[in-house]
């Protein structure tokens, strides 16, 4: 884990793990819908989503830095 957060910091690491919990619910709805009656796919898209566009974000706040760093 210390090797990936040096790699890609933190805030990907975190939008990575978010991205993969949410694809985890919405791929278990089906087995949660049977044993708890408890319907996740619209949970688990929303979490991947978010976790999606805090991604994005952090790309595109990394291309602003080096931008304004090569200046």
């Amino acid at each position: 884990m210390k090797r990936l957060v040096r790699k890609f910091g933190r805030y990907n690491v975190l939008a990575f793990v978010m991205m993969g919990v949410g694809l985890a619910l919405f791929l278990l709805t089906p087995l949660l819908l049977w044993l708890f009656e408890f319907d996740s796919d619209i949970l688990g898209a929303l979490v991947f989503l978010v976790g999606l566009i805090m991604w994005v974000g952090g790309l595109i706040a990394r291309k602003v830095r080096r931008g304004e760093q090569a200046r």
